[in-house]
C-alpha cells in the first residue's frame, strides 16, 4: 500500500492522466470507489476520470441519480494510467482490456477478489487483499496514505456500498466496522444509507425467484447440499435466496445465443470446513469455456461460451471435488 500510494502520488506530481474502472454493471462497492479515488486522485493533482464499461447495476443508477453524480459509461482509453478496483479480471472490461494490453499502459489493480493471474502480471501495482469484506475498505486504506479528504456525499455512497457488499454487516470484520466508524467520521449517514439501498419492490424480480425455486434441482456431495437452477435474470439473487433456505452451495445459471452466465453462493462456513473456492470454480469454467470469471471463496460468478448444460456438468463435477473436508 505504501508503494501504491509514492507511486500514484508521483503520477498526480507529473500530471499523468489516469482513468479509473471497474467491472461491467458496477455495484454500489464499486462506484463507492471509483468516486472516492476520482475525487481524491484529482485533490493531489492528477488528471482523472472514472467509468465503467457497459453499465451501472439499477442500483448505482438510482443513486447516482439521487446524488447529481456521474460517470462515464463505455470510456475512452485516453489516459497514461488505469486503476482498476473490485474487478478480478482485466477481460471483464470487454474492448477496453485489449486496448490496455496493445497501449501498455500502467495497470494499478485494487481489488478484493482472487485476481487472474493475467492480470497481475500486467499490473505495474496491485493491492490485492481476500480477507477484506468489501473493496471499499481497501480504498480506505489508500485515501489515508494519499491525504484526500472524502465529502459527504461520497463517504455515503461508500458505506452504502460496505452495507450491500456484506449483506447487510452478515459477512464483516472488525476492519469493516473501523471503515464504517471512518466514512460517518467523514459525514456519511447510516439512516441516509440504508434509504439508498433500499429499492420498490420488483415484481419481475418476484416471479423470477419462484421460477427459479421451481426449476431447481438438488445434488449431493460429501454431506453438502448443492443446488442448481436455470434463469433468464437475478442469477445472483436467485443463488443468495437458495442459500438463505437451506442450500450449502447454490450455482444459478442463464444462457442466450450462445453466451452462459453463472453466479454462486456458499453458505457461511463451507469454504473455510472445505476446499471450496467459487472464485477458483469460475476462474476453471473461463479456462474451459472460453470467456471470464472470478470472485471470492464464498461468492462468485462467470460470463462463458457454450452450452449452459456442459456448464452445469463441469460445475458439478468440481464442486465435488472441492466439497470435501479440508485435511487436519
Amino acid at each position: 500500500m505504501e508503494k501504491l500510494a509514492r507511486y500514484l502520488k508521483k503520477v498526480a506530481k507529473d500530471g499523468r492522466r489516469v482513468l479509473v474502472l471497474s467491472h461491467p454493471h458496477a455495484d454500489l462497492d464499486a462506484l463507492g470507489c471509483l468516486l472516492a479515488l476520482e475525487d481524491t486522485l484529482g485533490q493531489i493533482g492528477a488528471r482523472v476520470s472514472a467509468g465503467v464499461p457497459e453499465s451501472l447495476d439499477r442500483l448505482s443508477k438510482n443513486v447516482l441519480g439521487k446524488l447529481g453524480r456521474r460517470v462515464k459509461i463505455d470510456p475512452t482509453l485516453d489516459a497514461e494510467v488505469v486503476v482498476l478496483v473490485d474487478t478480478s479480471s482485466i477481460d471483464q472490461l470487454g474492448d477496453l482490456s485489449e486496448e490496455i494490453r496493445r497501449k501498455g499502459v500502467d495497470l494499478v489493480v485494487i481489488d478484493h477478489h482472487r485476481s487472474s493471474k493475467e492480470t497481475l502480471q500486467l499490473a505495474k501495482h496491485h493491492y490485492v487483499d481476500e480477507g477484506a469484506a468489501s473493496a471499499v475498505e481497501l480504498v480506505l486504506k489508500l485515501l489515508r496514505k494519499l491525504g484526500g479528504k472524502l465529502n459527504s456525499k461520497t463517504a455515503l455512497v461508500m458505506l452504502a456500498g460496505i452495507i450491500t457488499d456484506t449483506g447487510q454487516f452478515k459477512f464483516a470484520n472488525d476492519e469493516t466496522f473501523r471503515a464504517v466508524n471512518e466514512l460517518l467520521e467523514a459525514g456519511a449517514s447510516y439512516h441516509k444509507a440504508l434509504q439508498l439501498v433500499e429499492m420498490p419492490e420488483d415484481r419481475s424480480k418476484r416471479v423470477a425467484m419462484l421460477k427459479a425455486a421451481q426449476r431447481a434441482e438438488l445434488y449431493r456431495a460429501h454431506k453438502k447440499w448443492i443446488l442448481f437452477s436455470e434463469l433468464g435474470a437475478f442469477e445472483a439473487d436467485a443463488a443468495s435466496m437458495f442459500v438463505k433456505i437451506g442450500a450449502d452451495v447454490a450455482v444459478v445459471g442463464s444462457e442466450e445465443k450462445g453466451e452462459v452466465r453463472i453466479s454462486a453462493r456458499a453458505r457461511s462456513g463451507v469454504a473455510a470446513q472445505t476446499e471450496l473456492h467459487l472464485g477458483e470454480l469460475m476462474e476453471n469454467l473461463a479456462k474451459e469455456f472460453g470467456g471470464t470469471g472470478g470472485g471470492h471463496a464464498g461468492a462468485a460468478a462467470a460470463v462463458v461460451n457454450g452450452k449452459l448444460e456442459d456448464v452445469k456438468e463441469f460445475a458439478l463435477k468440481a464442486l465435488n471435488k472441492m466439497l470435501r473436508p479440508k485435511k487436519e
